[in-house]
């Protein structure tokens, strides 16, 4: 938990150094489990952080449900995160977005790890 925290914290912190600049977000959430004490949570989110700026949020996940337990936290943005299952799914729309050039290569975004799968090495800017 304090992890998650300290991963808040630093985001908060990043969004608030945007500045009024536009601004999006690529997370790799493959792999990641919610633990279920979280998830069954009858806490309501009080964490709010300044979405006004943000244009998009981009979640590649292993699976089109993977993260509906976070959505709360995007009630009162405006913004829902839309997920992908694929690099290249994400790339695609990173392309239509405007958010990459054409002539920027797929093994910018995500790179090839020895296990064979892709990971993201850096978000959309």
């Amino acid at each position: 938990m304090s992890l998650d925290l300290r991963y808040l914290s630093e985001l908060g912190e990043t969004m608030g150094e945007m500045r009024g600049n536009p601004w999006a977000v690529l997370v790799d959430m493959r792999g990641w489990v919610v633990p279920k004490s979280l998830s069954d949570s009858p806490i309501e989110p009080r964490i709010t952080l300044d979405r006004r700026n943000q244009k998009f949020e981009y979640w590649l996940v292993d699976d089109s449900a993977q993260g509906e337990n976070l959505l709360p936290y995007f009630a009162q943005s405006g913004l829902t995160p839309q997920r992908f299952l694929t690099p290249a799914a994400v790339y695609q729309s990173l392309l239509d977005t405007g958010y990459v050039l054409a002539s920027t290569e797929l093994d910018e975004i995500v790179s090839d790890v020895p296990d064979g799968t892709n990971t993201v090495v850096n978000s959309a800017t």
